[in-house]
């Protein structure tokens, strides 16, 4: 039998190489840096005296042996040190060093040679995203150069589709897209918010149907506990000052069921902080529809309960108790 053959690539020596058998590459298996053993049954009556049917154990070790300077494309040809691209009817043209600076983006894994690319009529490598902003993704591969700032948004959505991690850490610090990213969690948070905003745009969609005014309102008033306010007035109407809550008002249930006559959105129970960071939201949602919104806290202010009072030597006034209930008005424009 011939002698074993050793032959090192890098830190990885691959042994048990017989004459007769053809030679395989060796296989790494990017994020699994453990040993891997193949198994390779193959007739050797031709070649030796040893029996027909042998086993042959191959172990290849990973480790710090990167995988894309070991591999060939499917097709069998090699990637070129100079790569035309094509993103989107867009031309670009880099290098492999550049294309596979990150191990872990999609762009390396795509020039690794693990995966067929396809390429236009002209020999380009093809992908199928809008290309507008490509150049500012290859400018930081080279040499780091971060986007103007009115591209950040966009930018940040690129790097994060190609896997560019370094670059969309940085500009997730970005004010815009850290506000965009914390309206998202809030919205997972509570998802009432996102059926209210929908709700309170189509009641917008109809407002502007019924009137063509570009300026509309809507009132909203969220889940309260019942909040009186009572005031004394003159037989003339002009008002005293506020006044104690009277006895048999507390006595008559009528006013028990009060609704509020202005609100045309319900916003169900939420805590002070809720309250704020949902109407934040809207700002935020609306704003990508292409409103101005402003938010105006108000009351309900309207009358529940009245009685007339007289007191010896004086006229007969009267004691009205009026809802004081909070609303909020948000006005679009």
């Amino acid at each position: 039998m011939a002698p074993l053959r050793t032959r090192t690539i890098g830190q990885v020596t691959s042994r048990y190489r017989f004459p007769g058998i053809e030679e395989e590459g060796l296989y790494i298996c990017r994020g699994h840096p453990s040993l891997r053993v193949r198994e390779h049954r193959t007739n050797l009556a031709s070649t030796s005296n040893m029996p027909t049917s042998h086993t042959v154990s191959t172990v290849q070790q990973t480790e710090q042996v990167p995988s894309m300077a070991l591999q060939r494309p499917r097709d069998g040809t090699s990637f070129h040190f100079v790569v035309p691209l094509n993103v989107g009817g867009r031309h670009f043209t880099s290098t492999l060093p550049v294309l596979r600076k990150y191990e872990e983006s999609m762009l390396a894994a795509m020039f690794s040679g693990r995966h067929l690319v396809v390429k236009d009529k002209d020999g380009r490598y093809f992908i199928e995203r809008d290309g507008a902003n490509f150049g500012h993704i290859l400018n930081f591969l080279r040499d780091g150069r971060l986007p103007p700032v009115d591209k950040a948004k966009d930018v940040y959505h690129e790097a994060l589709y190609y896997g560019i991690t370094p670059l969309a850490d940085i500009l997730r610090r970005h004010r815009t897209i850290h506000e965009e990213e914390e309206v998202a969690r809030w919205v997972e948070q509570c998802p009432t918010a996102q059926e209210k905003a929908d709700e309170i745009a189509n009641l917008l969609q109809k407002k502007f149907a019924d009137t063509l005014s570009r300026k509309s309102r809507v009132v909203l008033q969220f889940d309260q506990d019942s909040h009186w306010e009572a005031v004394r007035h003159k037989v003339s109407g002009e008002s005293i000052g506020n006044y104690y809550q009277p006895y048999d008002f507390d006595q008559d249930e009528s006013h028990k069921d009060h609704k509020c006559p202005l609100p045309e959105i319900a916003m169900g129970e939420m805590s002070e902080h809720e309250k704020e960071k949902t109407l934040c939201f809207f700002d935020h949602f609306f704003e990508k529809l292409g409103y101005k919104m402003e938010v105006v806290p108000g009351v309900c202010r309207e009358a529940v309960w009245s009685q007339q009072v007289s007191w010896p030597g004086e006229e007969v006034d009267s004691i009205t108790v009026y809802c004081n209930k909070q609303i909020y008005t948000l006005t679009f424009t």
